[in-house]
């Protein structure tokens, strides 16, 4: 019979890790992730192999506090040491990690000139606002229709100041409940008026208070204008508390998108230059790790109630709320991968088939020493594999 191609997974959180040799693996402290040779179950100095022994193991110290739960020593073992499968050089697959990379805001921004906004005429504005965020919101894509709210012109003149028409029309534009939630205007100042090549930079009531000076010929003292706006979306998030796997995290930054619509509703392409450049998420968030530690921490039964009324009590009760602590779902963290293989020689299906295995080492991006450790780490096992005739490097800046 064939198998899909499955990797099972295991996640250590790492601290830090042994760069000693000879501690045991009954030794090792919460967090704490150490290489271990068979042949003496005890680490090994990195950066070198186990290469007394046939394989190699993945250690960490357990992030158990007691070894019972309610002192039973029926149910014992949880301060165990979590290891890996053995490592045979040979079989190992694919080492790599993730940079670390952090978060950014969409942003967009619509540029009028001098001679776009002609006095009798209304202008209109439109925001998009695009992703998962709008989508649970409203189960579709928001947008809102702006516009300068027919300002009126002095005798003689002919166009309006860009500086008031866009910010007239950014103010109406936020205000909309439906984008509201997801849009906000640039840090410092969403205006940035340039008269004759000067740019000063106004926050939108600045531009409509009077702090700036609108011009009645802004053709003649050569006014051009930019609204400048960004992704402001912050998802709801509980505490560990009421902490629940199945609690939705934001894993996709919120788009928007601005563009200039004349009267009629369609998108000007002769006058106002918009512009956007898309969000990013950091690369392996803590929400995803601590689900990443938990779900791993099932696999050797440990428990993790929740759902029920006294889910937190009982979470403190059979020490889950240890496990909780261990991850900083605030943070950004680094992944480290480990894919080996462990060959079925004697198979009753008469196939030679592999199981697979992932380990996933992740690591604070702000904490340097940690990941150097861990570099060391896996720049040992791609010795000792590339040793054994089998030449695995460690890639950088690949994803799972």
């Amino acid at each position: 019979m064939a198998y899909f191609n499955h990797a099972f997974n295991k996640t250590f959180i790492a601290d830090s890790t042994l760069a000693t040799a000879g501690t045991a693996t009954s030794a090792l402290t919460a967090g704490q992730v150490a290489l271990v040779d068979d042949s003496t179950w005890a680490s090994v100095a990195l950066p070198g192999a186990p290469v007394a022994g046939a394989l190699g193991y993945v250690v960490q110290g357990s992030f158990y506090s007691k070894d019972t739960i309610g002192n039973n020593p029926g149910h014992g073992g949880y301060k165990e040491s979590v290891k890996s499968k053995g490592i045979n050089p040979r079989y190992i697959t694919r080492l790599w990690q993730a940079n670390c990379l952090t978060a950014s805001q969409a942003t967009a921004s619509l540029s009028l000139a001098a001679d776009c906004a002609p006095c009798g005429k209304t202008q209109f504005m439109r925001i998009d606002v695009k992703g998962s965020p709008a989508l649970r919101f409203l189960n579709h894509n928001a947008y809102a229709i702006a516009d300068s709210a027919n300002i009126c012109c002095i005798d003689g003149q002919e166009y309006i100041d860009p500086v008031l028409v866009l910010a007239t029309m950014a103010q109406m534009a936020l205000a909309d409940p439906l984008i509201k939630p997801f849009v906000a205007e640039a840090s410092g100042g969403g205006i940035v008026a340039t008269v004759a090549g000067v740019a000063t930079t106004y926050t939108i009531a600045e531009a409509l208070d009077g702090t700036y000076t609108p011009s009645t010929d802004p053709v003649a003292d050569q006014v051009s204008a930019a609204a400048n706006f960004v992704g402001a979306y912050v998802d709801t998030v509980f505490g560990n508390c009421s902490f629940d796997t199945r609690d939705h995290f934001n894993a996709e930054p919120v788009e928007i998108i601005v563009s200039e619509l004349d009267e009629t509703g369609e998108v000007c392409n002769d006058c106002g230059v918009a512009s956007r450049t898309p969000g990013s998420m950091q690369q392996t968030q803590g929400e995803e790790v601590v689900r990443d530690l938990i779900m791993s921490e099932r696999y050797r039964q440990s428990p993790y109630n929740q759902g029920n009324a006294d889910s937190a009590r009982l979470r403190e009760i059979e020490m889950s709320d240890e496990l909780l602590s261990a991850v900083d779902r605030t943070a950004t963290y680094k992944a480290y991968y480990i894919q080996h293989s462990v060959p079925r020689f004697n198979n009753p299906s008469g196939v030679f088939d592999n199981d697979q295995y992932v380990y996933k080492i992740y690591v604070k991006c702000s904490d340097a020493a940690a990941q150097a450790e861990v570099e060391k780490l896996m720049d040992a096992l791609s010795a000792w594999a590339t040793a054994k005739g089998n030449d695995v490097p460690v890639e950088e800046n690949a994803y799972w």
